[in-house]
């Protein structure tokens, strides 16, 4: 490692600062020799997010952990000249320099002078010895990086295991993909929903309501014509009123999707739904209405081949004969 990075390390937290001013803390992930700088990453709002900062910048906010080298206090605004400091440069720029003699001893400050002109004679000093302190300390920032990378490492697997199952969900597509259907792609969209949904379907325990009126929808199966045609079933009725209706779409990028539509009527009918089950809560009140001397009016409505007259016309030949005394 280049001795210009100091006491960085990768795993050890620094102090940084961020463009809008803020200062907070950031583990360091790598370390780049070639432009002497160091990527940090931190967690924001549960976002890992990173940064590439110069080493400059790293060592004016952490002065603990740069070269010894590089370390110098920071830089202060002299005091102004004074008229006497004036003179005296003034006069010491006319004066020559007098070289000390033998038996003289030279001033502190040439000493001093003299040792910066040769710092190759100075003895390289002892790398410091880590404290207590400072243990504990990377003790805990090794603790800080485990956490971090614990939950970097949780979010790979997750997204793993996700991709994993996408991949076995299109594999095992791809086997059950039946090649004479070319709407298969919607038809496993309308499959994969109706397996989500919870059905609770009208039945013979369910209670008959009273409604003024009362507006109710039977959904009927494919004709032959249709399953020839491979046409899709696209109603479904999860409840008992409740209907819904798949409509596919194509996004921009020629993805396509799923529309569903929900639609709400007072009584919903599967196309599994008999004629008796339509006719205890559709027109079984009516009937009641009419004897107990009121008006009542009932109407099928649907496109031609719906199943108007299947649902209008069946076998209660004995409840006419019974309730109708001219009939006979």
């Amino acid at each position: 490692m280049a001795a210009s990075f100091g006491k960085i390390v990768i795993g050890i937290y620094v102090e940084i600062k961020r463009s809008d001013g803020r200062i907070h803390q950031a583990m360091v992930t790598s370390l780049n020799e070639d432009n002497e700088s160091v990527t940090v990453e931190w967690i924001e709002n549960g976002d890992t997010k990173g940064k590439e900062i110069d080493l400059e910048s790293i060592f004016a906010l952490n002065p603990d952990i740069a070269p010894e080298d590089e370390i110098a206090p920071s830089p202060e605004t002299p005091p102004p000249p004074t008229p006497s400091s004036m003179k005296v440069n003034k006069i010491a720029k006319n004066r020559r320099t007098v070289v000390p003699t033998k038996n003289e001893t030279p001033s502190r400050d040439n000493r001093v002078g003299s040792t910066r002109a040769r710092p190759s004679q100075l003895p390289e000093p002892a790398p410091p010895q880590p404290t207590a302190q400072q243990t504990a300390q990377q003790l805990q920032n090794a603790r800080r990086k485990s956490n971090c990378v614990k939950e970097v490492e949780k979010l790979q697997e997750k997204r793993e295991r996700r991709r994993l199952q996408q991949q076995e969900l299109r594999e095992k597509r791809a086997q059950e993909v039946d090649t004479t259907n070319p709407n298969y792609e919607i038809m496993y969209m309308i499959r994969d929903f109706r397996a989500s949904l919870d059905y609770r379907p009208l039945t013979t325990a369910d209670l008959i309501e009273e409604h003024r009126i009362c507006v109710c929808v039977r959904k009927r199966p494919l004709n032959k014509k249709e399953m020839t045609m491979k046409d899709l079933d696209v109603i479904t009725i999860p409840s008992k009123d409740v209907v819904m209706v798949h409509e596919p779409k194509q996004k921009v990028d020629l993805t396509r999707y799923l529309e569903n539509q929900t639609f709400r009527f007072d009584y919903a009918f599967d196309d599994s739904t008999t004629n008796e089950m339509v006719y205890r809560f559709t027109a079984r009140p009516l009937v009641e209405t009419i004897f107990e001397k009121g008006m009542a009016t009932c109407f099928a409505y649907g496109q031609t081949g719906s199943g108007k007259t299947h649902v209008s016309f069946f076998e209660l030949t004995d409840l006419f004969l019974d309730v109708n005394p001219f009939s006979a």
